[in-house]
């Protein structure tokens, strides 16, 4: 409660005309379209029991592009007319004569929206051959686009969709179909049943004349099927068979059976995003999903694994357990590129470990140490703001700040605290304080490396049996988790904030500051550290790091690139190839 009534206090100080006021709570959204592919509109009706928490008269929906036809708001059983308009802010309003509440009540729209064909967001149709096909992509703001709704991912509700199509049609939704039923002029009428909460971002459907592949059940039984245009079922096997490659890892790893219940993947011919993590109906760029005749088979193979186990892992991240706000998004990206990630070194030799997770944030290092770095975490105060909300930072450095965690709290102690973070927020909101509370004494570390930008960097020495460990960079207020090991010297970890004094029984021959190749930050060695260190005895993540810590700090001659240049580790022999001037 007391995490609830925080939030109503911060999102009270936000800008009026982007968030949705707090005196109105949404509790279920009932939706019922009727949709045809081949026309450019169609039409709806939203129904949305609230809760009112003070007397009020006006009462604010978001909505872009759809035209009100009529609307009223049900009040102690009765209906009352309340006329509505569109607003600035991407809102519909609803008047009333007279104030209403506080207590339940019930918002209904009839509307017309439109199906575009040249956009990508909200609802839109494709052509594909000679067909028709209707899609959807919300995220992050455009749910709006569809239905009237609260679309801020703090308002979770249950969802109850039902579509009018034509009977040679058929649709798919988040949760699985309940009826089918016949109606007049060659339509028909398909129910699906209500939802667990869910951010209206992520609510999905489609429609269209699909062809269906039913795989085999994933992981604890999970229903599988991938949905794409006519003529393409052939192309979908190596899709539904990665779904069972891959969930049973990640219901392993959260202790969680699939949260939702179904699992379809749709093919959408144009996209904006390589793929949606919509629960139970998770949309790829058809490209992304499908084998095609020409693909490289086992190397698509695995890229379609790769890929799915960021979108299934989302339905744990992001969907079961969602941000409150935009600021936050990492808590769902983030995740999910690091899970996958975690889950794909599965497929790898235990030597192999956090190979392609170094190279991922080596990337992202490049980009922070220049001139367009930002934050992880940014407020989200407009639309124009979350053009960036998913923005690599989000998902790569978030990603590298999770791998780090890994490797100093340990990977059973992180394991055990998302555990209890993902039962204790089940289908709830979750704030970054949330993730903090269940992982303790990670906040100095969290808050240092998601507020603020660029990378630490480190040092030691050992002399008179004391190693000292030291930032170099230390203008800035980073609490970084160092841990190292050496010649005859077991991993150790401590959170550095300036400089460290760590007593020891005496110098080891040599000591690697990244122990693991887990941290985010770069270590400075002298030319005789280097000499005494032993690359052999170093991890595959370790000597990537180290290839690419020498390549930072410009120290382009040290021969232990001649060394690395002919690594077993084709990426570590790439690396040092590339660094070493020729």
């Amino acid at each position: 409660m007391l995490r609830a009534c925080l939030f109503l206090a911060f999102a009270a100080t936000l800008p009026a005309q982007f968030l949705l006021p707090i005196d109105v709570i949404p509790k279920k959204h009932i939706v019922e379209l009727t949709i045809d592919p081949a026309r450019d509109t169609f039409t709806g009706w939203a129904r949305i029991e609230v809760q009112l928490t003070k007397a009020t008269n006006v009462l604010r929906v978001n909505a872009k592009d759809l035209e009100p036809l009529s609307s009223s708001i049900t009040w102690k059983g009765s209906a009352i007319p309340a006329p509505a308009s569109v607003v600035v802010g991407e809102f519909i309003e609803l008047e009333l004569a007279s104030p209403i509440g506080p207590g339940p009540a019930t918002i209904s729209i009839h509307y017309q929206g439109k199906l575009d064909e040249t956009a990508i967001v909200g609802p839109y149709r494709n052509k594909v051959a000679d067909d028709w096909y209707a899609f959807t992509t919300f995220t992050p703001i455009d749910a709006r686009r569809a239905f009237p709704c609260f679309d801020e991912p703090r308002f979770k509700t249950p969802w109850e969709i039902s579509i009018h199509i034509k009977r040679t049609d058929k649709a798919f939704s988040n949760a699985r179909q309940i009826s089918e039923t016949d109606e007049p002029n060659n339509m028909k009428l398909v129910k699906f049943a209500p939802t667990e909460p869910l951010a209206a971002e992520v609510v999905a459907f489609c429609v269209g004349p699909f062809d269906v592949y039913e795989g085999t059940p994933a992981g604890h039984g999970t229903p599988i099927r991938v949905i794409s245009a006519k003529g393409q079922r052939e192309q979908s096997k190596t899709a539904a068979q990665a779904t069972v490659d891959v969930l049973p890892r990640l219901e392993a790893y959260t202790g969680i059976p699939d949260p939702f219940g179904k699992l379809d993947h749709v093919a959408v011919p144009e996209f904006k995003f390589g793929a949606v993590e919509n629960p139970g109906l998770i949309t790829y760029k058809a490209s992304a999903l499908l084998l095609s005749p020409t693909d490289n088979e086992p190397e698509k193979a695995r890229r379609i694994r790769s890929l799915q186990a960021h979108e299934v892992g989302h339905q744990w991240f992001g969907d079961m357990v969602t941000q409150a706000t935009w600021d936050d998004v990492w808590l769902s990206e983030g995740f999910a590129t690091w899970f996958s990630a975690k889950v794909m070194d599965e497929e790898q030799p235990p030597a192999r470990k956090l190979l392609s997770s170094v190279a991922a944030r080596e990337r992202i290092m490049a980009t922070d140490a220049g001139p367009k770095t930002r934050p992880v975490r940014l407020e989200m105060n407009s639309r124009k703001d979350t053009d960036g909300v998913y923005s690599q930072f989000v998902y790569q450095k978030g990603a590298a700040i999770l791998v780090m965690l890994d490797g100093w709290l340990g990977e059973d102690r992180v394991r055990a605290g998302l555990h209890e973070y993902l039962q204790s927020h089940k289908f709830g909101n979750v704030t970054t304080g949330d993730l903090e509370s269940s992982l303790p004494g990670s906040k100095p570390v969290l808050d240092s490396f998601l507020n603020q930008t660029g990378i630490p960097s480190i040092r030691a020495k050992c002399s008179n049996a004391h190693l000292t460990i030291e930032q170099t960079n230390a203008t800035r207020n980073w609490s970084v988790p160092v841990c190292w090991r050496g010649e005859g010297v077991a991993s150790s970890c401590t959170v550095l904030a300036q400089r460290a004094e760590i007593p020891v029984k005496s110098c080891a021959a040599w000591i690697y500051l990244n122990a693991g190749g887990s941290g985010y930050y770069r270590t400075e060695w002298s030319p005789e550290q280097l000499a005494a260190l032993d690359v052999t005895k170093l991890t595959a993540a370790e000597r990537l790091t180290l290839v690419y810590d020498l390549r930072a700090s410009k120290n382009l001659t040290s021969p232990l690139l001649k060394v690395l240049e002919s690594d077993p580790e084709p990426e570590i022999a790439k690396a040092a190839i590339e660094v070493i001037p020729h």
